[in-house]
């Protein structure tokens, strides 16, 4: 029996299914429509806390999305399942390895650079150490990807050589219907609408004039320190700064400037609190479907968690 790796095309197949997400902060996902959210009377905000960096955010919209810990589960159930079912056509399939996580990096890096520690070694770069082992290289033969993902690249038929039956989208494929199978239908579209949520809200969170006003404080702090840049993020986005393969003297000098200036103004505190508010009245407003995507996830968890004790 052959031994089959889960590559990265597995860790990301059927996106809309799988939720495959991204380590890297700045490849987020984007909603290809605003959702049905109006923010032009903008939501009060409960409290603005005083931050100096973004660790351990607690964002309301994380109510209905996957954390770390159910992140891992759900990848084991699927692993299991799929393994099962790849055994039925001759392949061994190794489980992938243990999910690390990526909420405590992702918060690191929501609002740009925030901790000084961080900005002086690596400045606008992702330490190297928060990132989890690279997928294995894929080396599927033709038989091994037929099982495991189902006819591709258009290609008709679910037979395998010695004319067994490939499941809908291989035995991946089978593997996120049995999961699901107990929660309530989602369409494919609407599966990453938390998350599509979060970036919405993340965006309109910027134009706010409460925003907007300590960015603007931020900004003239930049400029007495030599840097011109209008917006926190607009430092990261600075390809000026990314010319070379590690952080340069400078790209270091505007990091370090760019958290003492967000740090002298509350930056983070303020942003972070109108982003809450945000989110609070996203949720409000999307209530029911939201509630919809938690149940499914709820099912998806006990179908994962017994997976394997059958």
């Amino acid at each position: 029996m052959r031994t089959t790796r889960i590559g990265l095309a597995l860790l990301c197949a059927s996106v809309a299914l799988s939720g495959c997400s991204s380590s890297d902060p700045d490849e987020r996902v984007r909603s290809e429509e605003a959702p049905p959210v109006d923010f032009s009377d903008p939501p009060n905000v409960s409290a603005t806390p005083t931050m100096g960096s973004s660790r351990s955010l607690e964002l309301p919209l994380e109510a209905y999305s996957w954390t770390d810990e159910e992140e891992r589960t759900r990848r084991r159930g699927e692993d299991l399942i799929a393994a099962e079912c790849m055994r039925g056509f001759g392949f061994d399939l190794e489980p992938r390895p243990v999910y690390r996580g990526d909420k405590a990096l992702r918060d690191a890096n929501r609002y740009g650079v925030t901790d000084p520690d961080k900005a002086s070694r690596f400045g606008y770069r992702i330490d190297p150490a928060s990132r989890g082992p690279k997928p294995p290289e894929e080396d599927y033969s033709p038989a091994e990807s037929l099982a495991l993902f189902g006819p591709q690249d258009g290609k008709s038929g679910r037979k395998t050589a010695d004319g067994k039956s490939v499941p809908k989208g291989g035995c991946w494929g089978k593997a996120l219907r049995e999961l699901a199978a107990n929660g309530p239908k989602v369409h494919p579209d609407k599966e990453e609408f938390a998350n599509h949520l979060a970036v919405f809200t993340f965006q309109e969170a910027q134009k706010d004039s409460r925003v907007k006003r300590v960015f603007a404080q931020w900004s003239d702090c930049m400029k007495k320190k030599g840097y011109d840049y209008k917006m926190p993020m607009a430092p990261v986005e600075d390809r000026s700064l990314q010319a070379s393969e590690t952080a340069s003297a400078r790209e270091i000098q505007v990091a370090e400037a760019d958290v003492a200036c967000k740090r002298e103004h509350n930056v983070i505190g303020v942003w972070y609190g109108v982003e809450v508010a945000y989110q609070e009245r996203a949720i409000e407003k999307n209530q029911q479907q939201l509630d919809t995507l938690k149940k499914r996830k709820e099912a998806i968890l006990r179908a994962a968690a017994a997976a394997g004790t059958r």
